[in-house]
C-alpha cells in the first residue's frame, strides 16, 4: 500500500534541489496531507508515512507544531524549506526519550532545511534527555541547514550505533546539555556549523563526546570550519572514561575551528581509565583557543593513566583578549586519582602559538595523590610573551621538553578575493597574504563575516579562523554559495586580527553575489 500512496495523495516527479535526490524521486509536500494550526503531527506523520522518497515541508505561512516525529523507513529525505518553523506542541513530549525528529535504525536518511528552525522550550521540561533530533542504530545520515533551538536536553544527540554521519550547516543555539551530544560514532564529518549558547545542565558544552561503554566507538571523527562560543562549561569536551584496554581507540581530528571563551575550559580531554591498550588521537589543527577573561583554556585530565589517547595542537593559537596580564596557565594537565598508572599527560605542541599578554605558565602539571609524574609533553611553541617557567609543576617530570620560540606576534597582512562577482553554486576564493620576509612562524588570524548574504544559508559555513602555516606567505578562504542562494545579495570578509598583528592595506573585501 505504501508504494502507491504517493499517487493518491498527488505526489510528483521532481527533483528538489536542496538535498539533490534523483530526478526520479517521488515528491510530497505536508500540506498536501492537511495543516491543523494547532498540532500538525498528524499531515506530519501521513507525508512521512505515505512512501514518497522525498517529504516537503513547505512554508505555509505559520508554525508546524508537532509532536515527535518518527522515521519509519530507509531513504528518504526531508526538506523544510526556507523560513520553515517546526514548533514542539507544549506538554507533547513525555517520554524522556522523545525529540522533534527520532531515527532508529534506519539507513540512508538526509534531513535539510535551509534557513529552517526546529525549536522546542527548553524551560518546559526538567531533566536533560529530550532533543530536538536523536538518533541510534542508524547509518548514512546527514542533518544540514536548518537551526536546532532550545532543546530540553541536546540539539543533537547520536545514539549508540552511528555510523557514517554528516552534519553540515547547522546551527546549534541554547540548548540544554549540549549542542551536540556523542555516545558512539564510527564515521562522524561536522562541518561549517555553530554551536552556539548551551546552557542549563551539565556538561553544557558545544560537543561532548561520552560514551556509556567500553565498546562504543569514537572513530574517525573529523570536525572541521565550526564557530564554537558562548557555551557555559566547555566548547569541545571527550570523556573517555569507561574505556578499558579492549575499547576501540579514538581517532578525532578538529581543524579550522574557533572555540570561543567559557566559564570552566574551552577543551577538556579525559583519557580512558585503563586504555584502550593501542593508543587513540585526539587532534587540533589550524584552531585559536579564545579565554577571554575566563581562566580556563584546555584542560588534559588525565584521571587514571595516559597512555590511552594522545592529544595534539597543531599550529594552534592559544590567546586571551583581555588587558590584564593572565595569570592563569593555558594548559593545566591533571593526574587526578592515580590509581592505574603513576604517569599523566601524553600532550603534543606542533608549532603552537601562544598570542596573549601572559603573567604566569603557559602549562601546568596538576598533581594529586601517590607522588605521579608529568610525563611526554613535548614540542615547540611559539610565544609572544614567555614566562619562566613555561611548565610549572610541583612533582617529577619525564620526557618533558617544549621547545619555546620568542616571538614579536606583530605581522603584515593583506587579503583579496579572486573574484567579486558569482552565482548561486560558484566559489570565491579569498586570499590572506603575509607580507615581509620572515616567515618562519605560523600566523593565525580571525576574520567576521556580515553582508545580506546569510551565513550557513547562502553561503557554507566559516568559522572566521585561517591560519598561515611556517615557511608559508598566504592561506585561501574557499566561500562557497550553494546553489539555492537568495540574489542578490553581499558578503564582507573583515579581518580582525589577533594580539600583535597589523594589517597593511586592504583589510576588507566584499563579494557580491548575483543572479
Amino acid at each position: 500500500m505504501a508504494a502507491v500512496l504517493p499517487a493518491l495523495y498527488g505526489a510528483t516527479r521532481a527533483s528538489a534541489a536542496a538535498a539533490t535526490p534523483s530526478q526520479d524521486a517521488t515528491v510530497v509536500r505536508a500540506s498536501q496531507f492537511g495543516f491543523d494550526p494547532v498540532d500538525a503531527t498528524g499531515a506530519l506523520t501521513a507525508a512521512l508515512n505515505s512512501g514518497a522518497d522525498v517529504v516537503i515541508i513547505d512554508n505555509v505561512g505559520q508554525d508546524w507544531i508537532t509532536r515527535p516525529l518518527w522515521i519509519q523507513r530507509d531513504s528518504l529525505t526531508v526538506i523544510l524549506e526556507d523560513g520553515v518553523v517546526l514548533r514542539g506542541l507544549p506538554g507533547g513530549f513525555p517520554d524522556t526519550r522523545d525529540g522533534i525528529w527520532r531515527i532508529h535504525e534506519r539507513h540512508d536518511i538526509k534531513l535539510v532545511g535551509y534557513g529552517a528552525t526546529c525549536v522546542m522550550n527548553k524551560p518546559e521540561y526538567t531533566g536533560e534527555w529530550r532533543s530536538i533530533v536523536r538518533m541510534g542504530t542508524s547509518e548514512s545520515v546527514t542533518i544540514e541547514g536548518m537551526t536546532l533551538r532550545g532543546a530540553p536536553g541536546d540539539g543533537i544527540i547520536l545514539g549508540a550505533g552511528s555510523k557514517n554521519v554528516t552534519i553540515r550547516n547547522v546551527v546549534c543555539d541554547d540548548n540544554k546539555r549540549n549542542a551536540i551530544s556523542v555516545i558512539a560514532a564510527d564515521g562522524l564529518l561536522i562541518e561549517g556549523c555553530a554551536l552556539i549558547n548551551t546552557q542549563g545542565t551539565a556538561p553544557e558544552a558545544g560537543i561532548d563526546f561520552e560514551p556509556d561503554t567500553l565498546s562504543q566507538p569514537i572513530r574517525d571523527v573529523v570536525i572541521r570550519d565550526t564557530v564554537f562560543a558562548g557555551n557555559k562549561k566547555y566548547s569541545f569536551e571527550i570523556n573517555l572514561m569507561r574505556y578499558r584496554p579492549e575499547s576501540t581507540p579514538a581517532s578525532v581530528l578538529v581543524e579550522r575551528c574557533y572555540m570561543g571563551p567559557t566559564g570552566d575550559a574551552v577543551v577538556h580531554v579525559q583519557p580512558g581509565a585503563r586504555g584502550p591498550a593501542e593508543q587513540g588521537t585526539v587532534v587540533f589543527r589550524d584552531c585559536v583557543f579564545d579565554a577571554g577573561d575566563s581562566p580556563g583554556t584546555v584542560n588534559v585530565y588525565g584521571q587514571r593513566g595516559y597512555d590511552g589517547l594522545r592529544t595534539t595542537f597543531e599550529r594552534v593559537a592559544f590567546t586571551a583578549l583581555r588587558d590584564t596580564p593572565r595569570t592563569e596557565p593555558f594548559v593545566k594537565i591533571w593526574s587526578g586519582l592515580v590509581t592505574v598508572l603513576p604517569e599523566y599527560g601524553n600532550v603534543q605542541f606542533d608549532d603552537a602559538m601562544l598570542q596573549g599578554n601572559l603573567a604566569g605558565p603557559f602549562l601546568a602539571g596538576v598533581e594529586g595523590a601517590g607522588d605521579p609524574t608529568l610525563c611526554n609533553v613535548q614540542g615547540d611553541l611559539w610565544a609572544v610573551s614567555p614566562q619562566d617557567p613555561i611548565i610549572d609543576t610541583a612533582g617529577a617530570t619525564k620526557d618533558v621538553a617544549l621547545d619555546i620560540r620568542p616571538h614579536a606576534g606583530a605581522a603584515k597582512v593583506v587579503l583579496y578575493a579572486d573574484r567579486r562577482m558569482v552565482r548561486p553554486g560558484e566559489t570565491a576564493t579569498v586570499t590572506i597574504r603575509r607580507l615581509g620576509d620572515d616567515l618562519a612562524a605560523p600566523l593565525v588570524v580571525r576574520y567576521d563575516l556580515d553582508g545580506s548574504a546569510r551565513h550557513r544559508v547562502d553561503y557554507d559555513g566559516l568559522s572566521g579562523v585561517a591560519v598561515i602555516g611556517p615557511g608559508h606567505r598566504e592561506v585561501t578562504v574557499p566561500v562557497q554559495f550553494r546553489p539555492t542562494a537568495a540574489t542578490p545579495a553581499d558578503l564582507n570578509l573583515i579581518l580582525r586580527p589577533l594580539p600583535g598583528t597589523t594589517v597593511s592595506g586592504r583589510d576588507g573585501v566584499t563579494v557580491t553575489l548575483t543572479a
